[in-house]
């Protein structure tokens, strides 16, 4: 693909070799992939392989010709050495290696001015801001771009975008309007909550707004009297008042989505199998919501209950953390994994009120992290970790599909709950 290619200069990444991601993903591939890396004698070329099966069939009725890579006992795909390196990429290369290998942790998204690249920050250097500023490994990335556009795996966005209900927005207006909201989340002379609360207003305000009447320099001037009046007001206008009742249910249960994993074996049960999981998830959430449930993420050091977490008193984040927070949050919207194409088929208002309530599962889980290490305080780390969590379900979850999900979403979303909800995470 020769357009052009947007990286995101906020945000580093250098692979620290990890091996974070070699534990935890289901990495499946076509029958391309299999045929060729079938050429390969494993066991020959790694004796830690001889006499082992490295992948196996993916039996999913939506993909019947789909592989997937096998996992040993402990939980590490097999091509991991004792050294964290991937055997594979020792013998094919980074870019020889399974798609989903070679092109972790970044994501793209086709647009009419060209392809923007997102990134995972479930991967722990995207997320800790290790290595060099993304725009500095442009030639490598366009390597990636190419094997996903070869693939067939990167979607293509249109001249519209659906902004809320049936009001559509030309590309270029909405490109102005992120624009808007990135540099708000990006300041440094304001606290989160105001940067936090100005974007849900900013956005409140054009949900309202004529804006079939408003398009491209009327537009470009609505947005730029609207960041300058509410920044006016950043410093007086009291912030909305906690929230609690039915929206506090309806938070814990967005929050229980992040810890819905489910890896490639639920592809392949039977209807009975399947169902028995969605009523086992249904059972826990009713359990979550409802105050009575327990935090139990494959990555926490123990698990901690819900009870707990919300008692843990809210202190003002760190500037790290509210840096990594603020990061987060921008490179969703710059690599536009909030909506449409990359994120099931959302709109824009609906897709920017789950990235706003994201940042509030960040604080809950950062507070959950921090139990669950013994400390009585929420630290940076606590932070960055909890981004991880909510952003490995963010990406690789389909639970947001769900209808029940989508209708969570748009209740939250009515009038400034989801602002509260946010709000009331932080101190």
């Amino acid at each position: 693909m020769n357009e052009p290619l947007h990286l995101p200069a906020f945000v580093n990444y250098s692979c620290t070799t990890c091996g974070w991601c070699c534990h935890q993903y289901d990495i499946t591939f076509s029958r391309a992939d299999y045929e060729r890396l079938s050429k390969y004698d494993w066991g020959a070329l790694e004796p830690a392989l001889a006499g082992r099966e490295w992948c196996e069939p993916l039996k999913d009725r939506a993909n019947p010709d789909t592989w997937r890579l096998r996992y040993d006992e402990s939980g590490q795909c097999v091509f991991l050495g004792p050294d964290n390196l991937c055997r594979m990429h020792r013998h094919v290369g980074e870019l020889g290696k399974t798609l989903g290998c070679c092109v972790y942790p970044f994501t793209f998204a086709a647009t009419p001015t060209g392809v923007y690249a997102g990134l995972r920050f479930s991967c722990r250097a995207v997320a800790y801001g290790l290595g060099e500023p993304t725009p500095r490994k442009e030639a490598f990335v366009r390597k990636q771009l190419a094997l996903c556009a070869e693939s067939g795996h990167v979607p293509h966005y249109g001249d519209e975008v659906l902004f809320h209900g049936n009001t559509r927005l030309r590309w270029e207006d909405y490109l102005a309007l992120e624009t808007a909201l990135i540099r708000i989340l990006l300041r440094d002379d304001l606290p989160l909550t105001r940067r936090l609360f100005l974007a849900h207003k900013m956005m409140d305000v054009l949900r309202d707004a004529r804006l079939d009447r408003m398009r491209g320099a009327r537009f470009k001037e609505l947005l730029r009297i609207l960041e300058t009046g509410l920044l006016a007001e950043a410093e007086s206008e009291p912030l909305p008042p906690p929230i609690g009742g039915i929206a506090r249910v309806l938070f814990r249960q967005y929050c229980f989505l992040f810890q819905r994993r489910q890896g490639g074996s639920y592809r392949e049960l039977d209807f009975r199998g399947r169902l028995g999981v969605r009523l086992g998830n249904f059972r826990r959430g009713v359990r979550f919501a409802s105050g009575r449930g327990r935090v139990d993420l494959p990555a926490l050091p123990a698990p901690v209950d819900v009870a707990q977490v919300e008692a843990l008193p809210r202190e003002p984040l760190d500037p790290a953390a509210e840096m990594a927070l603020s990061r987060f949050l921008a490179a969703k919207l710059y690599g536009k994994q909030h909506f449409g194409r990359l994120f099931f088929g959302y709109s824009l208002m609906q897709g920017f009120t789950f990235l706003l309530l994201a940042a509030g599962a960040v604080m809950w889980y950062a507070r959950a992290h921090a139990l669950a290490r013994g400390a009585g305080r929420v630290e940076s780390s606590d932070v960055i970790e909890a981004i991880r969590y909510v952003d490995f379900c963010y990406g690789y979850s389909s639970a947001p599909a769900l209808i029940l999900e989508r209708l969570r979403v748009r209740l939250l979303g009515r009038g400034d709950i989801a602002a509260r909800v946010v709000l009331m995470q932080y101190a």
